[in-house]
């Protein structure tokens, strides 16, 4: 579950049906989204952004930190 994408859209009133028509999606498309099953492009991610006028790095941190964290941290362990 992306938690700071669902609550940016809780907290902006939206809800799943409206975000996706706002972005250009169909709402189980973004429902798959934003419970963690699917990965949006990075246009799709900007434009989810821009709709809840957040940073896109705070909507999707968690997979970031996932992915790069997980990559320095084979690196700090020499492998």
């Amino acid at each position: 579950m992306r938690t700071a994408l669902r609550k940016a859209r809780l907290k902006a009133g939206l809800t799943q049906s409206e975000l996706a028509h706002q972005v250009g999606l169909r709402r189980a498309s973004y429902t798959n989204i934003e419970k963690g099953h699917k990965n949006p492009s990075v246009s799709t991610a900007l434009r989810i952004a821009r709709a809840l006028n957040r940073p896109v790095e705070e909507l999707f941190a968690d997979e970031f930190y996932a992915v790069h964290g997980a990559r320095s941290g084979r690196r700090a362990m020499g492998g």
